[in-house]
């Protein structure tokens, strides 16, 4: 007896379903994403993408070259972000974490308590906000409106890059 071989393309994203499948009637299912469970797992299940970034010691965003053949570092490639604009976003908010410390002059917000107000910049619905806050985390806190509000005319422009993250 002959037999042949039948190559099948599965759609992206999906597999045979071979529970399901007969010779006459092939039935594709979703392909079930494995989550990784660690951070080691994800370095050796996940190579590098084009297009992801990091930010070196000297503050310059650099974009990952896949093209050399690297594979994922569990140790170096802890600072690589996805895209060049999350690595600016990155590196714009530790600037403004310096910065809010600065201002703040030691004052750090109570989380828990919900009596003490503070006065924060956050996105909401994709837009930067000024407002108070009394238990809801917020990056940048300040601890009166004066500040929070000199704070905001003052590093706009960075308040802006980091707005992905914020």
């Amino acid at each position: 007896m002959d037999t042949k071989e039948i190559k099948i393309n599965c759609p992206k994203g999906f597999e045979i379903d071979k529970e399901n499948s007969t010779f006459a009637c092939i039935k594709f299912k979703p392909i079930k994403q494995k989550l990784p469970k660690s951070w080691e797992e994800f370095c050796e299940t996940h190579p590098r993408k084009a297009n992801e970034a990091c930010f070196p010691y000297d503050g310059e965003i650099g974009i990952i070259d896949i093209t050399a053949g690297f594979k994922r570092n569990k140790h170096w490639d802890k600072s690589i972000l996805p895209s060049k604009e999350l690595a600016e976003a990155m590196l714009a908010l530790c600037q403004l974490i310096q910065l809010r410390d600065c201002y703040n002059d030691g004052w750090t917000p109570n989380w828990t308590n919900s009596d003490e107000v503070k006065y924060a910049i956050f996105t909401q619905q994709g837009e930067i906000v000024l407002d108070c806050c009394w238990s809801v985390n917020r990056i940048l806190a300040f601890k009166i409106q004066e500040l929070r509000d000199q704070f905001f005319e003052n590093f706009i422009d960075l308040i802006k890059i980091a707005k992905p993250l914020l």
